[in-house]
């Protein structure tokens, strides 16, 4: 009985420990977020464009990824709907 309570505390103290001990993981901040998801939507956007010469089959093209993209960011809790408009716009002119 006794080593099982000395069992039980050596792990309580190791979880304590490991708890006090693991690093701290600093959240991104929304405007850090909101960037790192401009820069992902613009990757993908010049990925999937840059292979594509012709303009009218570009431009289709374009315009289903804007579509697939606003559909994404529409429940995206880092933009609010004018946020969404203006990044929408950005990509457009791209």
């Amino acid at each position: 009985m006794e080593i099982l309570f000395t069992i039980l505390a050596i792990f309580t103290l190791l979880g304590f420990l490991f708890l006090l001990l693991k690093p701290k993981i600093e959240p991104k901040s929304k405007e850090q977020k909101q960037e790192e998801i401009r820069q992902n939507f613009l990757v993908r956007l010049d990925a999937e464009l840059s292979a594509i010469q012709n303009p009218d089959e570009r431009q289709t093209k374009k315009i289903a990824l804007l579509k697939v993209f606003a559909k994404e960011l529409e429940f995206n809790l880092f933009f609010d709907k004018n946020e969404v408009k203006m990044l929408i716009q950005e990509l457009a002119s791209y």
